[in-house]
């Protein structure tokens, strides 16, 4: 049963490393920007090359605010964690509360259950793609995860009116985006006057 791990974790490394160049607008620090062909590497940072024949140039979060691809937005955004490493995020949602989000994959697992299961010993799971948001407001990075749940709502009770629909689910607490679009364009511009 564990002779699979190593070999999935191959698989997972090549299909990473492997992963092809696009096409990009890299955004600096310095409010600049180049246009060229983009790779994010798997642990930290991005491979940058303006030309399809250059060498890539490495950089992370210390030289780049983020990358366009298409019409999406990625962007460098400090967690809360210990080490407060930022994290590259999608930005969904742009406003007084800024919405990211974070895809993983699908793809098969293996996984194993404990004695007294009636289960066989491993077997692989087929898990479906996801999304986790996460929003930003007043500069705190706060997990909300596929629904909005009563402790977000105590985040966003500087909008009563958005809380209320969210609790009479005339929004429904899945759709996020929605939620925070009211927000922005209901209660973040009275948030901004009063500044």
């Amino acid at each position: 049963m564990f002779k699979r791990i190593p070999v999935l974790l191959f698989l997972l490394t090549s299909i990473i490393a492997n992963a092809q160049f696009q096409k990009a607008t890299i955004l600096f620090k310095n409010n600049t920007s180049k246009e060229g062909f983009l790779k994010v590497r798997s642990h930290d940072g991005i491979k940058f090359k303006e030309k399809e024949g250059d060498k890539p140039v490495v950089y992370n979060h210390l030289q780049v605010v983020g990358f366009n691809i298409d019409e999406a937005k990625y962007r460098y955004v400090k967690s809360n964690t210990a080490d407060n490493e930022p994290r590259i995020l999608r930005e969904m949602v742009y406003g007084t509360i800024i919405l990211y989000a974070i895809e993983t994959q699908g793809g098969e697992t293996y996984m194993t259950f404990g004695p007294g299961s009636n289960l066989p010993p491993g077997i692989l799971v087929n898990q479906k793609p996801s999304i986790s948001y996460y929003m930003l407001k007043n500069e705190k990075l706060i997990k909300i995860g596929k629904k909005i749940r009563n402790r977000h709502l105590k985040k966003l009770k500087d909008c009563p009116v958005l809380v209320a629909k969210i609790k009479s689910e005339e929004i429904h607490r899945t759709n996020i985006i929605t939620a925070i679009d009211f927000y922005n364009q209901n209660c973040g511009a009275i948030a901004v006057k009063e500044k």
